[in-house]
């Protein structure tokens, strides 16, 4: 009987899932997608966790074994322990405190299941990870995230890189000062947005936005590379002293990352790395924390 990993992209609005073989082989074709219900009640949200986990598990228990749980939360959030610290930010809150590794294996108990590896890592760093394990002669690597804010991890040498560089206390760049504020206020769509208005463009979406620059509008186009220029000089320091050989962009905003790439690269001064998109952000975060598990499983 085949092995299998049930891995999980948890964000604010969305659920991202698919299982994983051994043979790194995802069982279903397209990846699933359910809402969070991330402001309802705890109740609500933990009963949501539940069916759509034992929904998955009796789907394919007949031909594969599960061997490992991995989710990818958004922090703040003790992934080492599994309980989420997420306040103020509209998601999750009902569930602060709550300790999620403890709940799901209940239910796989409940399910017949002995205790196995249930994971939890930030959404950013398995972004990262899958990313990186998906190149070859990549040493260092920078790879951020570009949505309601700005998510962020380095990797060096097959590891995750937790300090240094500038780093904040996780290894990370969102609260880093930047002009007035912090970077997360800047490079995510509140930092796109904010061009537009200055610019006195409709702003309706980023999709919005892309479609106009990419039809030709000038003005759209003129706000993307603002918004270039502006990443460029918000990573510059990093780009600098870190030295990657790549710098990687994911979430919806990178979609349009040829709208804006140029203007990032003028900011960069030196040797600079390559620069691109992900072909898919979810698909690289659930191979993330496919790469996480098997990690926490070695350390074991």
């Amino acid at each position: 009987m085949k092995r299998y990993y049930l891995l999980f992209d948890v964000g604010g609005t969305e659920i991202k899932i698919n299982a994983l073989t051994e043979d790194k082989e995802f069982l279903l074709d397209q990846h699933q997608y359910v809402p969070s219900f991330s402001q309802e009640s705890k109740e609500i949200i933990l009963d949501h966790f539940r069916s759509v986990i034992g929904e998955l598990i009796h789907r394919f228990k007949k031909e594969y074994q599960l061997v490992g749980i991995g989710l990818a939360f958004p922090g703040p959030f003790d992934y080492q322990a599994g309980i989420s610290r997420m306040q103020d930010l509209r998601k999750y809150e009902a569930i602060y405190g709550i300790n999620l590794r403890e709940a799901i294996q209940s239910w796989l108990t409940e399910w017949g299941f002995s205790e196995l590896p249930i994971v939890f890592e930030n959404d950013a760093t398995c972004f990262a990870l899958g990313e990186y394990h998906q190149q070859k002669n990549v040493h260092r690597g920078i790879y951020i995230t570009l949505g309601t804010g700005c998510g962020s991890s380095f990797i060096a040498n097959q590891q995750v890189v937790k300090s240094g560089y500038g780093l904040n206390q996780m290894g990370m760049i969102y609260d880093v000062p930047f002009k007035t504020g912090i970077i997360d206020e800047y490079l995510s769509i509140n930092g796109l947005k904010e061009i537009a208005t200055k610019k006195a463009y409709p702003f309706i979406n980023g999709k919005a936005l892309a479609e106009d620059a990419f039809s030709g509008q000038t003005l759209a186009k003129e706000i993307y590379q603002d918004f270039g220029t502006m990443i460029g000089q918000a990573l510059a320091p990093f780009v600098t002293c870190f030295t990657p050989d790549e710098v990687v962009f994911g979430g919806q905003i990178s979609k349009s990352l040829d709208l804006f790439k140029e203007a990032i690269l003028k900011e960069w001064s030196g040797k600079q790395p390559m620069i691109r998109s992900s072909f898919d952000t979810t698909t690289a975060t659930l191979y993330g924390i496919y790469y996480v598990i098997l990690d926490n499983i070695k350390g074991d």
